[in-house]
């Protein structure tokens, strides 16, 4: 088949940390190591084009493009917060444009599927006979409220582009039952099937110098992603003075970009250490996003993985860190009961509850390597179903029934 992928981020750019870039990359080059023709195209900062482990990646910045010139000159008009949604509109109908010369150039494609975020696939229709899908990663207005972003005028405008776009394809499916649930109910979608995430561990050759200069010799607890509230991260400050009161050498690290969406308004490093307080700070480490390389060994070495998403939409964190047999304390009601049977392969707690974390976390810490081992076994072990050789037929076969509908 030949298949294209729509996305706001990709792995080659500079914003490689992003959940949507790893998985685009991640099922993009499964796909083409199983023999299916696959193309990329993606937002950046400059117009250009590489093949990139048998991916061809097309990037649109749009700067190059006559149209998009005459587009930039009302940037003006469009400053301040208003400047988002304008400018994922003019990226939208940047990225449709290239697809179209792409598809006249080299023949048509048989599945176009478009991200949700960021409404790139607000202009895309039809150019011969391929099929359109969008692959739903959240609902928009349920995952902004999650993330504490304040409501306005000018969220509800990207909230309204997305849903646009949404509906002008006529397929959808979600990478959870969770996800499938909200999206369905949001936008009154019908039919949206569950197609689980293919997973597998891409980067062979790591890079353990930050860890072993700043974390070999430490016990720690490990969070990493952005730091949002979505994600649970304030629930985890607030849960992290007790257990590191009760763990004396236990240190609590960081790894993804800080986000202006704390509680109080602030940065979320911040609240962190002003949660945590002055006494215990020399017991928190913080990095910024980290490339594969750097992070898999510091998620390797990591007594626990914390993951205490309020929503979220089965995460690469997850899959990482239980590939990598790590054991991860995650949350109910927030799509890991798809990946996480408690006490087996890991442990779940109450969602956007700190003192149910705070409990489970001195319950995990309590276990001894033995039987931390064990569970991460397990954990690895059960993600066997998301190897590409069992999940990229399944996802091939839903492209297939969508193309003969």
């Amino acid at each position: 088949m030949k298949i294209a992928f729509v996305t706001p981020e990709f792995t080659l750019d500079e914003r490689f940390s992003g959940g949507l870039a790893n998985y685009v990359s991640r099922v993009s080059v499964a796909l083409a190591q199983q023999g299916q023709e696959v193309t990329v195209f993606t937002r950046g900062k400059v117009d250009a084009f590489e093949t990139w482990k048998g991916v061809e990646v097309y990037t649109i910045s749009g700067l190059l493009d006559p149209v998009s010139k005459r587009l930039d000159r009302l940037d003006f008009f469009f400053r301040n917060k208003l400047y988002a949604p304008y400018q994922d509109v003019k990226a939208a109908w940047c990225l449709f444009r290239k697809y179209r010369k792409v598809f006249k150039a080299k023949g048509p494609f048989d599945i176009v599927q478009l991200a949700n975020v960021q409404a790139v696939g607000l202009f895309f229709r039809p150019v011969g006979n391929e099929k359109m899908v969008t692959r739903l990663s959240s609902y928009r207005p349920l995952w902004d409220q999650r993330a504490g972003i304040p409501e306005n005028w000018f969220v509800q405008m990207r909230w309204w582009l997305e849903e646009k776009a949404i509906r002008r394809t006529k397929f959808h499916y979600a990478p959870s039952e969770f996800v499938a649930k909200h999206v369905a109910k949001g936008y009154g979608l019908k039919n949206v099937q569950v197609v689980e995430t293919p997973f597998f561990q891409e980067v062979h050759e790591t890079n353990p110098s930050l860890y072993e200069s700043a974390l070999k010799s430490k016990r720690y607890l490990l969070f990493f992603g952005r730091l949002t509230q979505m994600k649970g991260v304030h629930r985890l400050a607030e849960a992290l003075p007790d257990v590191l009161r009760q763990f004396p050498e236990l240190h609590a690290v960081f790894a993804g970009g800080d986000t202006s969406l704390a509680p109080d308004g602030g940065g979320m490093r911040d609240y962190i250490r002003k949660t945590v307080g002055d006494e215990l700070q020399n017991r928190l480490l913080f990095f910024d996003p980290l490339r594969h390389e750097q992070l898999y060994p510091i998620i390797q070495h990591a007594e626990w993985v914390v993951l205490p998403s309020i929503v979220d939409n089965l995460p690469n964190t997850c899959l990482e860190a239980m590939g990598l047999g790590r054991p991860v304390i995650a949350t109910k009601g927030s799509c890991f009961e798809q990946l996480i049977t408690h006490g087996k392969n890991g442990f779940l707690c109450e969602a956007d509850n700190a003192e149910s974390l705070r409990s489970t976390l001195e319950m995990a810490l309590g276990r001894g390597p033995e039987d931390r081992n064990s569970i991460g076994r397990e954990a690895k072990a059960s993600l066997e179903r998301l190897s590409p050789e069992n999940s990229i037929p399944a996802l091939i076969d839903y492209y297939k029934g969508i193309t003969s509908a």
